[in-house]
């Protein structure tokens, strides 16, 4: 007996976001009786204003091109932030063209960045590609990790490293976090960039090489540039914490140019100012 055809990603998204809705979270009465943790969908149905029906057919994959309204009334619905909610509307684009030559190659990082990048002898900052490859670091990322020139350049790719690489659970102390933030941001750049060859090859190889990945990869969240802060372990300074901020680098191939800081005078800064000094 022939296997059943695998969901469409509309479909599957929208029955994982649909379980992780608690009807205490959406304002609904949960009876003494239900077992189910998430919503029906019949209540997503009529949170979103549109009947059952038609809500069950984009859920079981047979109705996959909703109107933008409906989308942004599930959206609602469902309690999707900016980035799930432009994710949810990624999934219904029109059929794919071929990838061109343009997006086919590796990105050029402009040399205005590379100076900016050069300048930077403090903090450490890199750039990278929403498939999460790594184009170009300055020292103080090299001293923060390693010199990224260490690995293949199919490898220079953040993802890779955090889910592929044995260092990483060394020498990143929220590993879990960034492997998550990872995750998520190649699930928004799959979904601006439907047909990116290289998206595709990463998450295969990454599901391959990863149960972590495939399981994260699988609950199906997305996340655009953001800032935060990473906590590392260095060998000889011990824990450092950094905030991160993700600059968008204009140009015709979208990158970001990403520089991590620290609080003047803390002890991260103090490390930083250590081996600045040094070097």
């Amino acid at each position: 007996m022939a296997s059943p055809a695998p969901l469409p990603d509309l479909a599957h998204y929208l029955r994982s976001r649909r379980a992780r809705l608690t009807p205490e979270a959406a304002g609904l009465p949960r009876s003494d009786t239900r077992r189910l943790k998430g919503l029906r969908r019949a209540e997503v149905a009529a949170l979103a204003g549109i009947s059952p029906e038609y809500y069950t057919r984009l859920e079981q994959g047979r109705q996959r091109h909703p109107s933008p309204g409906v989308l942004d009334a599930i959206a609602t619905a469902l309690q999707l932030d900016i980035d799930a909610r432009h994710h949810l509307h990624h999934l219904t684009g029109a059929p794919a063209q071929q990838t061109g030559p343009a997006t086919a190659q590796t990105p050029r990082v402009p040399d205005g960045t590379l100076r900016l990048l050069d300048s930077l002898t403090l903090w450490p900052a890199h750039v990278v590609t929403p498939m999460r490859d790594i184009l170009a670091w300055n020292d103080p990322e090299t001293w923060l990790l390693f010199d990224y020139a260490e690995l293949p350049v199919q490898h220079r790719n953040f993802a890779w490293f955090t889910f592929c690489d044995p260092r990483a659970p060394r020498l990143l102390a929220d590993w879990e976090k960034v492997a998550r933030s990872n995750v998520h941001r190649l699930r928004h750049a799959l979904a601006a960039d439907p047909h990116s060859r290289r998206g595709h090859r990463i998450v295969a190889e990454l599901t391959a090489c990863s149960g972590d990945f495939a399981a994260i990869w699988e609950e199906h969240e997305v996340r655009g540039p953001t800032t935060g802060v990473h906590g590392f372990r260095h060998p000889q300074a011990g824990r450092l914490d950094l905030g991160y901020t993700a600059y968008v680098v204009p140009g015709a191939q979208p990158l970001e140019l990403v520089v991590l800081t620290a609080e003047e005078d803390s002890p991260t800064h103090r490390a930083l100012k250590q081996a600045a000094a040094e070097r």
